[in-house]
């Protein structure tokens, strides 16, 4: 028995001797699958996400997994919401990770709000519903494009949190391009809310610039809406010209801006306040829209509303208006006035076809003008022709 015993264990021995030797370890060869699938459920069975690639490399003992042309969608209560495609992808622990390279393209799917999130680099952690987007993050809805460096998309809330220098952008032609602090968008609803301070730039067709400035905004990507907060400020340095106004709306598709608040506003030489403005730049035009008030020094002008159009130049003053002139102490009045105003701010106005207006001379006590004869009616106020204003 114990011969038997011995002669085996010489035989397992001189087996093992025979058997050649390794010299180094060797990297083992990731497995080439011709197709990829994975996707996850939530706890009612319903798929969260799931993705596909046509080739992936997988490294069995890292088990990380090399994919191009990927392709996913991800679902809300069981129903497709985004697709999503990426030119390569490295996917870590069968799916714990999965970092994504570009071009990256999110697309929702919901046509009533239709939008698309591209990036050049994605770290996604799909058990976490959470997107980090550290290369080019860009947010497009409509005319409203949102950049940053830095972006997180939370999938369950969907919502997009820009940090790191947020851009929000009006393309095309002429673009507004507001600087903002710490900015969020929610997906379903189209809301925007940033933080200041912002800072606006839009470079005009001829070269000039237009500035704008506010502490906060509010907006919406569905109506294409901005909310700049009071106090709102304008510049156009090359004209002189600046606007301050309380809470102000920006419509980006339609390129106007309105508020209802008091604002005051210099141009040139030349102030103008009112009760709320309408300004169009697709039509050059702006409308004080109550209370107009236009002032020069020894002259002012009231009406209801104004409107001018800074690249014609003409200007029109409607309902009840009032001109006075301070040196000649002369009063006119008009249900409309229509003037120009220069480059330099200066204005001049005249009452339109030949519209008849009112003048009045306020003389001072102790002018030296004799009194009516008693025997004889006052005369009528004259009625001439408005004389030319100039502001």
């Amino acid at each position: 028995m114990n011969a038997a015993w011995l002669l085996l264990g010489c035989s397992l021995l001189a087996l093992v001797a025979c058997q050649p030797q390794p010299i180094a370890e060797e990297t083992a060869t990731p497995f080439v699958f011709r197709e990829l699938n994975l996707r996850q459920q939530d706890p009612q069975g319903r798929p969260l996400w799931e993705i596909q690639s046509p080739e992936t490399r997988y490294d069995l003992s890292r088990r990380i997994a090399q994919a191009r042309q990927l392709t996913g969608t991800l679902y809300r209560e069981g129903k497709p919401l985004y697709t999503l495609t990426a030119s390569t992808a490295v996917v870590v622990n069968d799916g714990e990770v999965v970092q994504l390279e570009g071009p990256i393209r999110l697309e929702r799917l919901d046509p009533e709000r239709p939008a698309e999130l591209t990036a050049l680099r994605v770290r996604w952690y799909p058990a976490q519903q959470r997107m980090e987007i550290d290369r080019s993050p860009k947010l497009v809805q409509g005319d409203l494009q949102l950049t940053s460096e830095l972006a997180r998309f939370l999938i369950d809330a969907d919502r997009l949190e820009l940090r790191q220098s947020p851009l929000l952008q009006r393309r095309g032609p002429e673009p507004l391009r507001l600087t903002v602090g710490p900015l969020d968008w929610e997906a379903a609803t189209g809301a925007i809310t940033a933080r200041g301070p912002v800072r606006g730039e839009r470079r005009l067709a001829d070269g000039d610039l237009q500035r704008l400035s506010a502490p906060a905004l509010n907006g919406n990507s569905l109506s294409q809406t901005v909310d700049l907060k009071a106090p709102v400020r304008f510049e156009q340095p090359a004209r002189q010209a600046w606007v301050e106004a309380g809470l102000t709306r920006l419509y980006l598709q339609e390129q106007r801006a309105s508020s209802t608040a008091p604002f005051r506003a210099r141009y040139g030489q030349s102030q103008l306040s009112g009760d709320g403005f309408m300004l169009d730049l697709a039509a050059n035009t702006v409308m004080v829209q109550g209370a107009c008030r236009l002032r020069q020094p020894a002259e002012q002008l009231r009406a209801n509303t104004c409107q001018w159009n800074w690249s014609t130049g003409e200007a029109v003053a409607s309902g009840e208006v009032v001109l006075q002139r301070q040196a000649s102490g002369q009063d006119t009045r008009a249900d409309r006035l229509k003037g120009r105003i220069g480059d330099d701010g200066f204005a001049e106005f005249s009452s339109p076809n030949g519209g008849r207006v009112r003048t009045q001379l306020n003389l001072p006590p102790g002018s030296g003008a004799p009194p009516p004869a008693p025997a004889r009616p006052a005369p009528a106020p004259q009625r001439t022709r408005e004389p030319a204003f100039q502001l």
